[in-house]
């Protein structure tokens, strides 16, 4: 397992551009894993990953890793998110903030802690 550690996130971290993203936070509800090609959602709303995660703080939001890329930052991401969910470790998730009404999401990058 990685060793990990939670400090707060100075600004010049989290203020760049990305497109249209958001930071999400929260404590990690729902880690969920899967096989390839099983997609969520509807065909407006699709997301194609193995790795699903929802926030207590975001119920209603999927947020997702597509781990067959073979990525190794996908790894990384997916093991802090494990380590966070067993941890009870609050974590922050940028995503795509997509249009209104979007509630399946990739995830761009993950931290542990706030």
């Amino acid at each position: 397992m990685l060793s990990t550690a939670q400090a707060d996130t100075p600004k010049s971290l989290t203020e760049h551009v990305h497109g249209n993203t958001k930071v999400w936070v929260g404590n990690i509800a729902i880690f969920r894993s899967q096989a390839k090609d099983i997609e969520m959602g509807p065909k407006s709303d699709r997301l194609d990953a193995e790795v699903l995660v929802v926030l207590d703080s975001q119920p209603d939001v999927i947020f997702g890793i597509r781990l067959h890329e073979d990525e190794p930052s996908a790894r990384e991401m997916i093991e802090t998110l494990r380590a966070a969910y067993f941890a009870k470790a609050p974590v922050s998730i940028e995503s795509q903030a997509g249009p209104p009404g979007k509630k399946n999401l990739k995830i761009n990058w993950v931290q542990l802690g706030k």
